[in-house]
């Protein structure tokens, strides 16, 4: 059974603009600007293997601060923190 594809004309739903131009809004410019791209990275926890992305389904570990020393603990040495 053949199907029959029916090709049905659209229209823009509102004005194209005439020109385009810098973004406008509440926002400041500042968050339009582009980010600095760092290249002399130095992770703060060794065990995050290089390579370690979502994309290959590596999750890093979590780091919590001590409420009392201020000092960050990762989750599998909580038990064993003292301050």
């Amino acid at each position: 059974m053949a199907r029959i594809i029916q090709r049905i004309e659209t229209k823009q739903g509102h004005p194209v603009p005439k020109t385009a131009g810098p973004a406008k809004g509440p926002f400041p410019p500042e968050l339009y600007a582009q980010a600095e791209v760092i290249t002399e990275y130095a992770p703060e926890i060794e065990e995050i293997p290089a390579g370690g992305t979502a994309q290959n389904n590596f999750s890093p570990p979590k780091v919590f601060k001590c409420r009392d020393c201020d000092e960050l603990v990762l989750e599998h040495e909580i038990p064993n923190h003292i301050c």
